[in-house]
């Protein structure tokens, strides 16, 4: 196993192109490769390569997009995810205050009818017990 940094990430990319892509053909079999992401490490060595479907092509352009727009509106944010540890926001005291005191004053009973009104029951009780602290973990 490569114990490169460089090349661990890059396999890792590889690894998610190649994952998004067979969820994406689930859906359809048929459907046909129109990119190919080849992927290489810095210093030119190859960590593999995904073909990709139309949906999942147009996806990975969509979160590229998201990511740069983030990063050139936003830059200190951006980068201050890349220090190690990651800085730690400060929180307003007064304003956890207010959502505490708002999540306290939520009555579950009030989430009844959502619950019963839900297309599957099951799902929709297991979320209620979540939320109200009753689930067992089971559907």
């Amino acid at each position: 196993m490569d114990k490169d940094p460089n090349m661990a990430a890059a396999l890792r990319v590889v690894s998610e192109l190649q994952k998004l892509n067979g969820a994406d053909t689930l859906s359809d079999p048929t459907k046909t490769p129109v990119v190919r992401v080849k992927v290489e490490t810095v210093d030119g060595r190859p960590a593999g390569e995904a073909l990709l479907n139309p949906r999942a092509a147009e996806e990975i352009g969509d979160v590229a997009g998201v990511l740069t727009e983030y990063a050139l509106a936003m830059p200190a944010d951006y980068q201050a995810g890349r220090t190690v540890p990651a800085p730690t926001p400060e929180l307003d005291p007064l304003l956890v205050a207010d959502l505490e005191d708002m999540f306290a004053d939520i009555d579950p009973a009030s989430y009844l009818a959502d619950v019963f009104a839900g297309p599957d029951a099951e799902s929709s009780i297991a979320a209620y017990e979540e939320i109200t602290g009753e689930w067992d973990g089971q559907l």
